[in-house]
């Protein structure tokens, strides 16, 4: 379900804020949302993206809808019951849920002698949530719906997709089958990979669905009502919605703007509304006027080049990790590889679950001394790559390596601007670095993920077969016991060293209260919104 990973490790920031650009008679409020990046569309299955999710997940409703602490609720559903062995879901649904469909899209159709049936029915959903598990869909988020019966199968092309779990049992009544009973199903529900399309609308835009306006009929509180190519997008209040979420604001538009230490100045002087914050300058300019929500979601962790034929060697990364006194590194040491804000089904991991390599001089230097029999070699030279923040850390650490390991361990520090980090990260041009790791939700399998090979933000090049089967199962049945197992794995085999946390800030400016996130930062929900 990846999506869009900030800090220096995986660059993304969101930013996001709105501007006072309302009157007092308008309740709710005007809200305006400065991002990094606009959508390239606005097809919900495919959405990954800040932007592409936030606006899905206003424009659209789910069969179920995140309430302020992550909890699904029912929205789309009117009613739904679980068999006794926790496989199949029966759903009833609210009858009389319409679309919206804008002139532009009606144009469209009626150009094409067609008229859009505007009735949401469960065929929309079921259309919707195999579009999701489809091959060819390459949806980002299809691993949350990898439970429902077969789905594996269809996502791999081995079997078709009359063969999911998913059957209409009538107009209103959709019924949805399990490989294996899990606690997060509903979740998954409440996210854009769930959420109705019209078979037939979708098949009049050819292939164009969801790229214009015109190929975008959706059925929540709000609806698209303007595109300007690069610059903004904006929702309305949909005043024809009969749903369960009715919508207090006007509209929420969504700008270009990727000045994150500007847009804290006005959240702190009241001329924008709210932003996530993640660098320190921009927190530092924030100060503690605005209401914050502290998360502490920022792991910095020493990692190694996998693709190094010297750094592969298990022993000797193990030997050089045995021997840091994490101690006289930080003072608030990261014990874990994923920060305590990130949770599996909404649970956190047991810290004292995770294994990890203690502190030991005596087994770093035999585990050093079977290395360099094993690589032949009589010395080695490692260096560590740093942008100024981190300088500190790195140099904590190569003075336990001269320190414990001796003469025949050199290590040096390159310290660089974060750009030029950020190119020799991800080009492999460095031995070891101390990196940021954080995500755009608070999922642990997702962080997890990130060490897979397949992985696009594996920017330590690590390639274990066992590890990918370790997340393989983790993804198919995701448990805190299970994500413990996988740190253990990680740790135990010295693959990274956690040092320590930071953290990201939630900020509201003064009288803009209702809106919120759940789980993920891309899951803002504005229907609330107040100011």
């Amino acid at each position: 379900m990846l999506k869009k990973i900030l800090c220096v490790f995986i660059s993304i920031l969101l930013i996001t804020t709105c501007l006072s650009a309302c009157t007092d008679d308008e309740e709710g409020g005007t809200f305006n949302l400065a991002v990094n990046e606009l959508p390239e569309h606005f097809d919900p299955q495919i959405a990954d993206g800040v932007a592409e999710r936030a606006i899905a997940v206003n424009i659209f409703d789910g069969l179920f809808k995140l309430d302020e602490n992550g909890t699904p609720q029912k929205c789309a559903v009117k009613d739904y019951k679980i068999s006794d062995d926790g496989l199949t879901y029966t759903f009833t649904l609210h009858e009389n849920m319409k679309y919206f469909v804008p002139s532009s899209a009606k144009s469209f159709a009626e150009d094409k002698e067609v008229t859009i049936t505007a009735d949401v029915t469960a065929e929309d959903f079921a259309f919707g949530i195999t579009r999701g598990i489809l091959p060819e869909t390459q949806a980002p988020d299809y691993e949350l719906l990898s439970v429902i019966k077969n789905a594996e199968k269809v996502h791999k092309g081995e079997m078709g997709k009359e063969n999911l779990g998913i059957r209409v049992v009538d107009t209103h009544t959709l019924e949805i089958t399990l490989e294996r009973k899990t606690d997060g199903f509903l979740y998954a529900l409440t996210q854009p990979v769930s959420y109705p399309c019209d078979e037939e609308f979708f098949n009049l835009t050819a292939g164009r669905y969801g790229l214009e306006r015109k190929y975008v009929i959706s059925n929540g509180a709000f609806y698209l009502s303007a595109v300007n190519e690069g610059k903004s997008v904006r929702i309305w209040n949909n005043s024809e919605y009969n749903g369960t979420f009715s919508a207090l604001p006007q509209s929420v538009g969504f700008y270009l703007n990727t000045d994150e230490f500007a847009v804290a100045k006005s959240v702190r002087k009241g001329d924008y509304d709210l932003g996530f914050f993640s660098s320190a300058e921009a927190i530092e300019e924030l100060g503690r006027k605005p209401t914050q929500q502290i998360l502490e979601n920022i792991g910095v962790s020493l990692v190694f080049n996998m693709a190094d034929e010297t750094l592969k060697n298990n022993d000797l990364r193990t030997g050089l990790v045995s021997c840091i006194d994490i101690s006289t590194v930080t003072e608030n040491p990261l014990k874990t590889v994923v920060p305590s804000y990130y949770k599996v089904n909404g649970k956190p991991v047991d810290e004292s679950a995770v294994e990890s390599l203690s502190y030991n001089i005596d087994t770093a230097r035999n585990k050093m001394i079977k290395a360099f029999d094993e690589l032949k070699i009589d010395n080695l030279t490692v260096d560590i790559l740093c942008t100024e923040k981190y300088e500190a850390y790195a140099k904590a650490v190569v003075s336990c390596w001269q320190k414990n390991i001796g003469v025949e361990l050199n290590g040096t520090v390159t310290v660089c601007e974060e750009a030029d980090f950020n190119k020799k990260l991800y080009s492999g041009e460095f031995d070891t670095a101390i990196c940021s790791m954080t995500l755009d939700s608070d999922n642990a399998t997702e962080y997890l993920s990130m060490f897979t090979k397949d992985s696009s933000y594996n920017v330590l090049n690590y390639n274990s077969a066992e590890y990918d089967r370790i997340i393989k199962d983790l993804k198919a049945n995701p448990t805190a016991e299970k994500a413990a197992y996988a740190e253990s794995y990680l740790l135990k085999n010295a693959v990274l060293l956690p040092i320590s946390t930071e953290n990201s800030v939630f900020a509201f400016a003064k009288d803009v209260n209702g809106i919120y996130f759940a789980g993920d930062s891309s899951n803002i929900y504005f229907y609330k919104g107040q100011k």
